[in-house]
């Protein structure tokens, strides 16, 4: 995908859902379906005001509720609808889900150490990380692809399924994924398509991103 306006390309804001009661009791959630608490609404309100001001061209989200409802904020601001995918939730892992980080460690340890090396592991008997890229990936690149030629797209998800759409958008190999780190509540990453494909311009980010003026450029 190129672009004929001065090479601007095409972007991809990356955000995650606002916070959550089992984000501050350390539970694990994946694909369980836990509402935003009110602190959550506040953040995904807080953030929309100022994603509103990229004048996204199309929004597509999770269907679980945290994603959903953090998308419907800046849905309200911006007037389009958002589409919502099953595709975009987050991994779905097993018995994992719903334990704590100390009773997984606790449980797990083998486990849950050989994923952060960066080995293919089901963690709790779910999915791989790969797996995870392989039905996200393609559904944020066929919304990409309907915009126009510098527009942008707001794909409302989370933190894991970010990650590891990420990696696979920037050909990067899976046991690398790891590397590019954790998103906050709220916060969000942004990919620019350029010559050579996407490129990574902000990560883990809660202000506007700010053009690169340089040799980078």
């Amino acid at each position: 995908m190129t672009s004929g306006k001065g090479g601007a390309g095409r972007r991809i804001v990356l955000w995650r859902h606002g916070q959550t009661s089992w984000n501050l009791e350390r539970r694990f959630q994946g694909s369980t379906d836990i509402e935003l608490t009110e602190t959550g609404v506040l953040q995904a309100r807080r953030a929309a005001r100022l994603l509103a001001a990229l004048k996204p061209d199309a929004i597509v989200a999770s269907d679980l509720k945290r994603a959903a409802g953090t998308a419907a904020e800046l849905s309200a601001l911006t007037g389009h609808a958002v589409a919502h995918d099953s595709a975009l939730r987050e991994t779905y892992a097993g018995e994992w889900q719903g334990l704590t980080h100390d009773e997984i460690t606790a449980r797990y340890g083998e486990q849950y150490a050989a994923w952060k090396r960066g080995e293919p592991v089901r963690r709790g008997g779910g999915e791989l990380e790969t797996e995870v890229a392989d039905r996200a990936a393609p559904v944020v690149l066929a919304h990409a692809e309907k915009l126009p030629e510098d527009g942008t797209l707001v794909v409302v998800s989370h933190g894991g399924t970010i990650r590891t759409t990420i990696g696979r958008l920037l050909g990067l190999e899976a046991r690398h994924w790891e590397s590019l780190g954790g998103l906050s509540n709220c916060c969000w990453s942004v990919l620019g398509e350029g010559a050579r494909g996407w490129r990574l311009l902000e990560h883990n980010a809660g202000t506007l991103p700010e053009p690169v003026l340089g040799d980078d450029d």
